[in-house]
């Protein structure tokens, strides 16, 4: 039986792509308008895994993500890196200088601010979605607007590529989680990526004493995010990913994590994105 993938977006959009290169077409994917209706569908059991843009190369964290972790019951069960080249995309024969407005997903328009320096003229315009952006483009006969997305966009909403790479860096690169709703599965799985979620008690040092523990087995330390409690002010919840391996004690590093920290969550244990 072939699985149900939801992601923020509609067809072509970056989110979709990820979930190609990781899957192939063992899976179907349903787009949804806002991350939070991907969460929701996953909770609701419309579908069996969601996936979810958590890092950018360039930007940095999505922040709104990570919240949401906080707030669900979920497993991560996979991840994908995948690079992100940004066109611009238009009409036939477009051309750059009668362009005024361009939409995208925020996160694209950030990822592109250079390309908006070089061309003062044309004005960033939030969309909720790269391919949605794309598509919105291809109903108009309006030579004023353009989009930035993806080249697969072009291609399936019938436009032309009139402008390349508008990234800020060629190495830009989006990192994807895929979750399952509940909590973590596979529980006798020692080597890999692990993401944890925790929280501190107001005291000095007690994230100095979660990392001395990290250091002290040997595990490497590949992102920490922190994020504030919206009903505890200046208090926050942190995320921390790490490397696993075969030979480090995980149930002791566990043990001693849960002896400093006020709240411990295991998120999942999985094969790191190559």
């Amino acid at each position: 039986m072939i699985k149900k993938v939801a992601y923020q977006g509609t067809k072509a959009s970056f989110s979709e792509m990820a979930i190609e290169k990781y899957f192939g077409s063992e899976v179907e994917s349903i787009g949804k308008v806002a991350f939070e209706d991907v969460f929701s569908s996953l909770m609701s059991g419309d579908v069996e895994i969601a996936a979810l843009p958590v890092e950018n190369s360039l930007i940095g964290p999505i922040f709104e993500n990570f919240d949401l972790f906080a707030c669900h019951e979920i497993a991560v069960v996979g991840e994908v890196c995948l690079p992100i080249e940004h066109c611009l995309v238009g009409q036939n024969g477009q051309k750059l200088e009668e362009i005024q407005k361009v939409y995208s997903h925020p996160k694209a328009l950030a990822q592109c601010r250079s390309f908006f320096h070089e061309h003062p003229w044309m004005e960033p315009i939030v969309h909720y979605d790269t391919a949605g952006a794309a598509k919105e483009v291809s109903e108009k006969s309006d030579l004023s607007v353009a989009a930035i997305g993806s080249r697969k966009t072009a291609e399936v909403y019938g436009l032309e590529i009139l402008k390349s790479h508008l990234e800020d860096d060629k190495s830009n690169t989006t990192r994807f989680l895929f979750l399952e709703k509940g909590g973590q599965r596979d529980v006798q799985r020692r080597e890999g990526k692990c993401s944890l979620l925790f929280t501190l008690k107001h005291v000095p040092g007690a994230l100095a004493d979660v990392l001395n523990i990290l250091a002290e087995h040997g595990l490497n330390l590949m992102q920490i995010v922190s994020r504030p409690i919206r009903e505890k002010p200046f208090e926050y919840l942190f995320f921390v990913d790490i490397l696993l391996f075969a030979d480090v004690a995980f149930g002791e590093v566990l043990n001693k994590l849960k002896k400093k920290t006020e709240t411990l969550k295991l998120l999942g244990i999985y094969e790191p994105a190559k």
